[in-house]
This record gives C-alpha cells, sequence and structure tokens, in this order.
C-alpha cells in the first residue's frame, strides 16, 4: 500500500524593492544606495530572487530597477 509523502512544506514570503531612476551610466552614489538595500535585506534573512528593469524615460536613458526577494517564515 503507497502511503502519501510527508512533505514539511515551509511559507514562504515575498517582497519587492523598487529603486527609481537608474541612470545609463550608474554613479557611485546609486551602487552604494544598491548595494545598502542588499545588505540590509541579507542581514534580515532575505535572498534575493531576481532582478527586472523598465525604461521610464527613454530620452534620458533612465530605468527603474526592481528587486525581488524571498525568505522562509517561521
Amino acid at each position: 500500500m503507497n502511503k502519501p509523502a510527508n512533505l514539511n512544506m515551509s511559507n514562504v514570503e515575498n517582497d519587492l524593492d523598487i529603486y527609481y531612476a537608474v541612470g545609463n551610466a550608474n554613479t557611485q552614489r546609486q551602487e552604494n544606495e544598491i548595494a545598502a538595500i542588499i545588505k540590509k535585506r541579507n542581514a534580515s534573512g532575505w535572498k534575493l530572487s531576481s532582478t527586472s528593469t523598465a525604461i521610464v524615460d527613454t530620452n534620458n536613458q533612465f530605468s527603474n530597477l526592481y528587486l525581488f526577494w524571498e525568505r522562509n517564515s517561521v
């Protein structure tokens, strides 16, 4: 007789950070701000699951940076 598998499903939380107006040429300030976001999230147990960008101003070549996060809930 087959027994059902005992699956231990953890709860996963998802979150999103939006970094606005990333220019075509990243400045050191932008790089520092993004690094600070990642460091703060990692310290809180979040793991970066994916990133995406969207062009919001084609004349000035600005885009938004989307950081998608996940972590296991307790």
